[in-house]
């Protein structure tokens, strides 16, 4: 604490000067500060012999992503599975952090989390913002329909159509780029839940999405699809650290723990177990 008092009062002394003058406040050097101040006191904990602790924000709001119990002591799915290894092989301690998914970014982004993960796709949006880790699967874009028009397989077959799509995911980047091409309807909706009910129930013609979450929803919901032939782009997925020095720190050792599972099957595993296909081959360079 001797060592943070100082810090924290020169930074009180730079704010009170701000107030009162027409010169703007330097955020940058503040956030600096603060970074400096949390890698200090995360050093001092270490050479006391206490785990590092990783807090991470996760939507947690469903498998086979990220399920977190309403008291966050049972986190189940893809995320919990891959840093409980992490945990394991580092000796960490992990600190699931539920958060609204239209606030999840927001929590690294002011820095209290140390890592965004809910098997986020890899976009240019992001990496631009983001330093993300390595891929630790590939995850396909598509379009499905009901079971019963497998006869459909080309883009071309559903001009004019009416398709859905989650809001957020890259799909819906790849669609309405789409759209005006082939006359499609973008519906959006707020969770894929929805949006696989309502093509189930024919209220849409297609949906826009990722084959983890078409093998979800057949697997768990007795539905039933049927994928294009015709594929939209295909996404790596990966975690999000803040882009600066705690944050490039903490990618280098999790990169490191991420190449290891790969190589030695423990990851290939995990990803098979929850999407019961080995989509760590979807990698992508």
């Amino acid at each position: 604490m001797k060592k943070v008092l100082p810090l924290l009062l020169a930074m009180t002394a730079v704010i009170l000067t701000g107030c009162g003058s027409s010169a703007p406040t330097n955020t940058s050097a503040a956030s600096e500060a603060v970074n400096e101040t949390t890698k200090e006191a995360a050093s001092e904990a270490t050479d006391k012999g206490q785990p590092r602790k990783v807090v991470i924000a996760t939507g947690g709001s469903g498998e086979p992503y990220s399920l977190l119990s309403a008291d966050g002591k049972t986190w189940t799915g893809i995320d919990a599975e891959m840093w409980s290894e992490i945990a394991k092989r580092t000796g960490w301690e992990i600190e699931p952090k539920q958060v609204e998914f239209s606030a999840l970014f927001g929590e690294l982004d002011t820095g209290r989390v140390d890592v965004a993960a809910n098997c986020f796709a890899v976009t240019d949006a992001r990496k631009e913002k983001y330093i993300t880790s390595n891929p630790y699967y590939g995850d396909a874009q598509c379009i499905i329909v009901n079971e019963e028009k497998s006869d459909i397989n080309t883009f071309d077959q559903l001009k004019g159509v009416s398709i859905g799509v989650a809001q957020g995911q890259a799909s819906q980047v790849s669609v309405e780029k789409m759209a005006e091409t082939y006359g499609w309807e973008v519906v959006v909706y707020e969770t894929s839940d929805i949006g696989f009910q309502d093509l189930n129930l024919k209220r849409v013609d297609a949906m826009a999405t990722t084959d983890s979450l078409v093998y979800k929803y057949e697997n768990s919901q007795n539905m039933k699809f049927h994928i294009l032939d015709s594929r939209l782009l295909s996404n790596n997925v990966a975690y999000f650290f803040q882009k600066n020095d705690k944050g490039q720190e903490l990618s280098d050792e999790v990169n490191k723990v991420l190449d290891e599972m790969l190589e030695d099957g423990t990851t290939s595993k995990i990803i098979t177990k929850w999407m019961f296909s080995d989509m760590t081959q979807l990698i992508n360079d």
